[in-house]
């Protein structure tokens, strides 16, 4: 029997997908070209050393002394008497950019991009730990699946904790507005407050890091601890960085929240927030590696066998969001045959957990992750305004001219 498996893989894009490399690019950072909706990105160094060598620097210096998002370098520029022509060396690559707003060519910048990772000569990829990480996801789900004792069993110590910071994020909204009590007694009372809330959110992060350790730490190693990663079976499966691609189109895409409003209409809600994107068409190619000695303890024995994991992973999060938008919305889940993964930013908070399928309903579901969302977006009031599914709103863009899904992708053997 082979020890291992390895074979090259397609990752199609289905839906415009961002990998984010933490770089977000102010309107300072880059040149947009509002007329033709275009915008180009600057090897800063190159920029600085054009600024250097053509006598701007006062003038530049002046330009970043006084900057607001609102202003546009290109615009500055061409008022120094230049144009895109005579920074071609400092421009790493274009993009078209599709911008929301009722007179687009009003809008002077698209304030902060979030840039799309990259290689060094400026060209879009896919880094083999964001493919690892859906993989692990998926695994995980199928194991839970697979072990429904499991299962019931950290949903109950999940649930016992979720419900006990419910109760502590009420008492503290009461304290906030105690206003009648002695200053020292509620000051006492809102440091013990936070003191236990931290302490639940501590046991809740230590009940995920468990039920992780209870399905993937399946090797047993002398003289190491279940809990080390050493002892993960995920050691066995190697993701490369794609390292290949074709027809890879790239725009600068805006946020759309799409859900439904107090009334329980639906409604769209753009948002101030740009991302590069990779289309819908382009292909990128990397390789998978499978140690079967390992992953077959996960019950993965090929290649086929974690592609199957991973379609039913999406399955199940794909109807969670069909059954809650699918009515409202039925136009994002067209065009979208093939995908088997959600990857990337702006997927999602269903898309990245277990938490909506561990749960044994979708009841019990919503109010869990409300809890949990209250806690981190207290200005978004999730407990009090997430009726029909928890996070309450759909992640999208508008990608030709259509409100779509963002972070689609399929995976296939080539």
């Amino acid at each position: 029997m082979q020890q291992q498996e390895i074979n090259k893989m397609c990752l199609r894009i289905v839906t415009p997908v961002n990998i984010a490399d933490g770089t977000v690019l102010s309107a300072k950072d880059y040149l947009y070209d509002a007329e033709q909706q275009k915008i180009y990105f600057l090897n800063l160094h190159e920029w600085h050393k054009f600024i250097f060598t053509h006598n701007l620097l006062t003038q530049y210096e002046a330009y970043i002394k006084n900057f607001r998002n609102t202003k546009n370098l290109l615009n500055w520029l061409q008022g120094q008497g230049y144009g895109i022509d005579d920074v071609q060396a400092c421009v790493t690559h274009a993009a078209s950019a599709e911008v929301n707003t009722a007179d687009a060519k009003k809008k002077q910048t698209l304030n902060d991009v979030n840039q799309h990772i990259q290689q060094p000569d400026g060209s879009l990829y896919v880094p083999g730990s964001s493919l690892k990480g859906v993989f692990r996801t998926a695994i995980l789900y199928k194991l839970l699946e697979d072990n429904q004792s499991v299962k019931e069993m950290h949903w109950v110590e999940l649930h016992s904790y979720i419900s006990s910071l419910e109760l502590l994020l009420l008492e503290k909204e009461k304290l906030e507005n105690a206003h009648s009590l002695p200053y020292a007694e509620l000051n006492n009372r809102k440091k013990d407050v936070k003191k236990k809330i931290n302490s639940t959110m501590k046991n809740i992060e230590d009940t995920s890091s468990k039920l992780e350790v209870d399905l993937l730490h399946t090797l047993s190693i002398e003289s190491e601890a279940k809990s080390k990663p050493v002892c993960s079976a995920l050691r066995g499966l190697q993701v490369s960085d794609s390292y290949a691609s074709k027809n890879i189109e790239v725009a600068v895409l805006q946020k759309v929240d799409v859900g439904f409003n107090k009334e329980g209409r639906a409604n769209e809600h753009t948002l101030s927030v740009f991302r590069e994107c990779m289309l819908p068409g382009s292909e990128l190619y990397f390789d998978v590696k499978i140690e079967k000695a390992f992953m077959t303890t996960l019950g993965i024995n090929s290649i086929d066998d974690l592609l199957q994991a991973t379609q039913k992973f999406y399955a199940a999060v794909l109807a969670l969001l069909q059954d809650a938008f699918g009515k409202g919305y039925p136009q994002v889940f067209t065009n979208i045959d093939g995908a088997n993964m959600f990857l990337g930013s702006n997927t999602g908070f269903l898309s990245k957990t277990l938490l909506a399928l561990l749960a044994p309903d979708a009841k019990a579901a919503k109010e869990t992750i409300r809890v949990l969302l209250d806690k981190s977006f207290r200005q978004h009031k999730h407990i009090l305004r997430d009726k029909i599914i928890s996070p309450r709103t759909l992640k999208c863009t508008t990608c030709r001219g259509e409100v779509v899904l963002m972070g689609l992708a399929e995976v296939r053997k080539v």
